[in-house]
């Protein structure tokens, strides 16, 4: 496996070297004990009072024993404490999907990251700012001397970049340092957990390619562990590991084969291959026993199936297993074969122990966004549970895949097909030909092709990055978020696409309103509890769009799933942290609303015998880059009277 200095992007080759990127740290010394080089052992344990990994473990689960906070207490929370993070200056770059970060908690002190890129050190018992770190944009910017002064000194207006359509996702922490991606640089830095200042940065992709960073990365072992999130912009996207201490780089692996030597070249078409994809949104989970890291990787591009040619396209839409020491493939799994409806995975792989037939199993779950879910065995990657190749509805001219993989006794997390099928008789799609819509069990492997529009299950509405599943182990439910809906779309012929191998736009399927028809009425946003063992859906609570059009509010689950040792679910809807019963799905407490929507993930920790929740408003101000924008984040924190 070459080195991280020299790697394939899209069909150009790229050098590139450690990068120092000049940032600010602004605030006093931290008053934490030092940050160790944790053991596997301590990233492996589920959090207690300490929250020091993006997902609480290496396994992802998000589930903290805690148990303070209970069933019967918990609707007395209140307020620690509110803190208003620092305000950005008018013309700040923002990234496209805006704040959906995770926080770390190592004692006695919060590590975030707001939407512009910020890293922040707060007191965890009362939110006092410890310190901040403040990235260098100037890569955003023209250079003018005529446009307005940036909180990081830059001067000049604002330029678009494709790498600004990543969200921050978080930070890390190991070995005296915090780790944290820049979007706009497609740079990992690690910053002094004492004082804030920057340490190392390093440039593990390039931007002007429409690379960019959208995940937290983990640390472990001495290692940075992370990939490429620029696909969906015409980026061959890698998974890499760094050095800890240094930035130096220690393996990469394309996400997308480029030579024939490489694995997995074969399943793309030549030469219309290469134009981007394999984006990996979320953190990557790690079996330390096994010594294997899991990526869950985005979809192909272009979203055009008949521009791309037929074939499977590894390694897009699937889990990739790789050894963590070298980089090399260990295992993938795909789930979506020569994907034509954007059903990749987003959500990080959630790793977990189980008795399937009578045997202990080393399982690993996954949500595709079209709603179905798998598990597969982690050492091997094949499907615990029966998971046919099933046929679904054929298009030569989209080149679709004869089969799909659907697992057999897995509930889905939304509805596959398309309600009253009946109903939609004599319903056409704005070219006048009548929709066409699937059934049986594929029935969201809809062919897309350029005849008709194809009613499919819609972007999204299986999971996502920025929503997390969470797994607690001591009642076996996988708890997660979803957004049931179809989506209507149709693929552009080679004609209307025109010079789009040499352009920018990937966005080249047709869209149209469903308004009207029998699947307006399944748009919701729904929580969910699913049996590991038996695959059947426990309970789920929906707050139906429709809903909003009869008077009522507009309610999104918006934040991921926590659940803690009394079991309890927290996680947010709009504007309020909420708390659910794990064994029904009843609502037990609600936040008074709060300043915005919660799109960062809900996190728990104890301090002096405390325990405390926390949730962080991340996306307030217009999310398109380069508007004017108010406060970058509000940091809310409760806990028992």
């Amino acid at each position: 496996m070459r080195k991280l200095t020299r790697f394939n992007v899209g069909l150009a080759v790229v050098v590139v070297a450690a990068a120092t990127i000049a940032a600010a740290a602004i605030g006093g010394t931290s008053r934490s004990q030092a940050i160790p080089a944790f053991s596997a052992s301590q990233l492996d344990a589920l959090p207690g009072n300490d929250w020091i990994t993006p997902a609480g473990n290496l396994g992802g689960m998000r589930h903290s024993t805690l148990s303070a906070i209970t069933p019967a207490n918990v609707g007395t929370l209140t307020l620690a404490f509110h803190t208003k993070l620092t305000a950005p200056q008018v013309g700040d770059p923002v990234p496209e999907h805006g704040g959906e970060a995770s926080h770390i908690e190592y004692g006695g002190v919060l590590y975030s990251e707001d939407l512009f890129g910020r890293v922040y050190a707060n007191d965890a018992t009362n939110g006092k700012m410890l310190w901040y770190y403040e990235p260098n944009l100037k890569h955003f910017y023209t250079g003018s001397q005529s446009g307005p002064t940036t909180a990081g000194g830059q001067k000049g207006m604002p330029i678009t970049s494709a790498s600004a359509v990543a969200a921050t996702r978080g930070v890390s922490i190991g070995d005296g340092l915090v780790f944290v991606g820049e979007s706009p640089v497609a740079a990992v830095v690690a910053i002094d957990a004492t004082t804030g200042k920057q340490v190392w940065s390093h440039v593990v992709a390039n931007i002007n390619m429409g690379s960019t960073l959208s995940m937290a990365p983990v640390y472990y072992d001495g290692m940075i562990l992370g990939a490429t999130s620029g696909g969906d912009r015409g980026a061959s996207d890698i998974a890499f590991a760094l050095d800890a201490k240094t930035g130096k780089p220690l393996w990469h692996f394309n996400l997308i084969p480029t030579k024939k030597s490489q694995p997995g070249y074969d399943t793309w078409t030549h030469p219309l291959a290469f134009n981007g994809g394999g984006a990996v949104w979320a953190s990557p989970s790690v079996d330390s026993d096994a010594g294997l890291v899991y990526y869950a990787t985005g979809n192909p591009i272009p979203y055009n199936p008949i521009v791309r040619g037929p074939g499977k396209e590894y390694y897009t839409d699937g889990i990739l297993a790789l050894h963590v020491k070298t980089g090399k493939i260990a295992w993938f799994y795909q789930a979506v074969h020569h994907d034509m409806w954007d059903a990749d995975q987003s959500q990080q792989p959630v790793l977990y122990d189980m008795q399937y037939d009578g045997k202990t199993r080393k399982a690993l779950a996954f949500a595709n966004k079209d709603g179905l879910w798998y598990i597969l065995d982690r050492l091997t990657g094949k499907p615990i549970v029966s998971t046919p190749e099933v046929k679904v509805q054929q298009s030569k001219e989209a080149g679709t895949f004869a089969t799909q993989p659907v697992p057999a006794t897995l509930d889905p997390l939304t509805p596959q097909s398309v309600p009253n099928p009946s109903a939609w008789a004599g319903l056409n799609g704005p070219d006048g030909v009548p929709f066409n819509i699937g059934s049986g069990p594929g029935a969201s492997f809809v062919a897309v092709d350029t005849t008709r529009y194809s009613v499919t299950a819609a972007f999204g509405s299986g999971a996502n990055s920025s929503r997390p599943a969470s797994i607690d182990p001591t009642t076996g439910l996988y708890i997660n978020e979803s957004s049931p809906s179809f989506s209507a779309k149709k693929a552009m012929t080679t004609e209307q696409v025109g010079t789009l191998l040499e352009g920018q736009t990937f966005s080249n399927q047709l869209s149209a309103s469903l308004i009207g028809t029998p699947a307006a009425a399944v748009s919701a946003s729904r929580l969910e509890a699913m049996d590991l063992k038996t695959g059947k859906m426990v309970w789920h609570i929906d707050h139906f769009n429709a809903d909003q059009q009869k008077g009522a509010p507009s309610i999104a689950f918006s934040a991921g799933t926590l659940t803690t040792g009394s079991g309890l679910i927290f996680t947010a809807s709009a504007n309020k942290l909420q708390a659910y019963d794990e064994k029904t799905g009843n609502l037990l407490w609600s936040s008074p609303t709060l300043a915005g929507a919660i799109t960062s993930l809900p996190m728990t920790y104890a301090v002096n015998g405390k325990q405390y929740v926390t949730a962080f408003i991340n996306s307030s101000g217009s999310n398109a880059i380069g508007s004017a924008h108010g406060e970058a984040g509000d940091l809310y924190t409760f806990v028992l009277p």
